[in-house]
């Protein structure tokens, strides 16, 4: 009877995790989306009327995108977590991944099907400063923002952790090696999310409006060659 009830409050605690996930995730997503349609200055005339959609599929495109990243971040986390010498139980481990997972469907889902829409009403319009281009710049912009706000948090975190692991005793390792080894696992999949996430957004930009623009001159350096 006991183990029925600890189980029951396990997983109403997961859930209740999941929730408080998802409100966060719907709370940024929110200001981003004002963020949006502010950069795109929602005060230029719309002659085509498309903007507000533009806001909604891109304010979509964002929220669901972030709420895949985090599941699949819940993901390897659990599977990780078997690594560490204070394991969990396989069957947290199980609740764990079947919410991540479930995340990253629902998530990956709506956001490939709010992006096609986005990008699909940005590429109607042929002026490159129409407000659904803006509105598709500017959440490009967002995105590729917060995702250089973690790839750097995290940057130093894992730069931190490689100490811990060389010299454990110097650094204060709060565990055993392994126990390092596996966060250092957790952070290189999270760079190596953010960076997919960032360079696929960069995309969305012109070549010479990327952080790294490949293949293109600035247009500051074009006006130079020319004087």
């Amino acid at each position: 009877m006991s183990s029925i009830s600890g189980a029951i409050i396990g997983s109403v605690a997961l859930v209740y995790i999941a929730i408080v996930f998802l409100l966060l995730i719907s709370s940024v997503g929110s200001i981003m989306t004002y963020v949006i349609i502010v950069i795109a200055n929602r005060a230029d005339p719309d002659p085509s009327g498309k903007r507000p959609m533009a806001a909604y599929f891109f304010g979509g495109s964002f929220l669901s995108l972030w709420m895949a990243y985090i599941g699949s971040i819940l993901v390897v986390e659990a599977i990780v977590s078997l690594m560490h010498s204070n394991a969990p139980d396989t069957n947290t481990v199980a609740r764990i991944v079947v919410i991540g997972f479930l995340m990253v469907l629902v998530g990956g889902v709506a956001h490939m099907i709010h992006r096609k829409r986005g990008l699909a009403l940005a590429d109607s319009e042929t002026d490159p400063s129409s407000p659904t281009k803006r509105v598709m710049r500017s959440y490009a912009a967002a995105v590729s923002f917060l995702s250089v706000l973690i790839a750097l948090i995290s940057t130093l975190v894992l730069g931190y952790l490689i100490f811990q692991f060389v010299a454990p005793g110097v650094f204060g390792a709060s565990g055993s090696r392994v126990d390092t080894l596996s966060s250092i696992i957790d952070l290189v999949y999270v760079l190596g999310a953010t960076a997919f996430v960032f360079f696929a957004h960069q995309a969305l930009s012109p070549a010479a409006l990327r952080l790294l623009p490949r293949g293109s001159t600035m247009p500051s350096a074009t006006v130079r060659a020319e004087e």
